[in-house]
């Protein structure tokens, strides 16, 4: 099956398209990809075209890539580039239509486009389900993300250098969490926070990398960690909605302390595969236990490993989004 696979040139630090591409391609699949990445060319033509200009040049162009090279399918990531006239056109000429969702539940897909004209909608959370249903989504899907074994994976030799490490993009609650911690622990911190903190905030000490990171480059250092703290953007707004970070330590045989999510206990169980919080303010407590118990952080993490393994890779996502729309027949 040949899919044209639409991926969005502005994710940096959680480049998901790649992933999905050789995916569906270990699975059998011929993939043509549109806007496969960012490039100086393709940013001096929309600052010279303007955004409304640039995106209806975009699409003409997915268009012509469809009369070229004749898909089965097209299979966009988030589709913030496709508008609605152009996926009834490609309706209209028969290919089905998928969209993966992946900003849920911090940025709902209905204010970016029109999510009830695909065929069939997935998305990261399970509890924005019933928001996509007012949204006239007949059913929306709920899918996760998950690793890539080639990146994701435990690096041999790799010594556990830092205690608790974070690696993700500023916001405003994770820098207060992070900051809590620093009392009572010492902290390294990858991603992109340069502008976003002040010159002389407590936190900028504790920073291995300001800026974007490679998935190579959070997979290292997830390796070296004793703990990988993950803390998801919606702590205490949603209970529900997973990030990346949850699969991609696991993958890396790392021991994990994430924020409680409602996906998350069918996933990984709790205190054997991963240990979860529902208040930061256990966080310096949870640090301090495991850290002392290096047997105990090696067994949870090897169970969360061999778990990711068997359910949780691209390959997996993509073998339940081809049955949901009746495609791995």
């Amino acid at each position: 099956m040949r899919f044209l696979l639409s991926i969005p040139g502005y994710t940096r630090t959680i480049p998901m398209g790649r992933f999905v591409e050789k995916a569906l391609q270990e699975l059998g699949h011929e993939v043509v990809v549109f806007n496969y990445e960012r490039n100086s060319q393709l940013e001096r033509a929309r600052e010279k075209m303007g955004f409304k200009r640039f995106l209806k040049y975009k699409n003409r162009q997915l268009l012509e890539l469809v009369e070229a090279t004749k898909p089965d399918v097209f299979f966009t990531l988030y589709g913030k580039n496709h508008d609605a006239d152009t996926v009834r056109e490609l309706k209209r000429r028969g290919l089905p239509t998928i969209c993966w969702w992946l900003d849920d539940p911090i940025s709902l897909a209905h204010k970016y486009i029109e999510p009830s004209l695909y065929d069939f909608f997935f998305s990261n959370s399970r509890g924005t389900a019933a928001v996509y249903r007012h949204y006239e989504v007949k059913e929306p899907h709920y899918l996760p993300v998950g690793i890539d074994p080639a990146i994701h994976r435990p690096v041999e030799g790799a010594e556990q250098l830092y205690d608790i490490v974070f690696a993700g993009d500023w916001h405003p609650t994770r820098e207060r969490v992070l900051l809590e911690l620093t009392r009572h622990h010492r902290l390294t911190i990858i991603g992109p926070w340069k502008r976003r903190i002040p010159e002389d905030s407590p936190l900028r000490p504790f920073f291995l990398q300001v800026g974007y990171f490679t998935p190579t480059e959070m997979a290292l250092l997830f390796n070296q960690a004793r703990i990988v703290l993950n803390v998801h953007q919606w702590y205490q707004r949603w209970s529900y909605g997973i990030n990346p970070r949850l699969f991609e330590a696991s993958g890396c045989r790392a021991f994990q302390i994430s924020d409680a999510k409602e996906e998350i206990p069918a996933l990984y169980t709790p205190n054997e595969e991963i240990v979860l919080y529902e208040d930061a303010r256990q966080l310096s407590e949870l640090c301090t236990h495991y850290l002392a118990r290096p047997e105990e952080r090696a067994r949870i993490a090897e169970q969360a490993y061999a778990r990711t393994l068997r359910e949780h890779t691209y390959q997996h996502r993509m073998q339940e989004l081809l049955r949901v729309c009746g495609l791995d027949g």
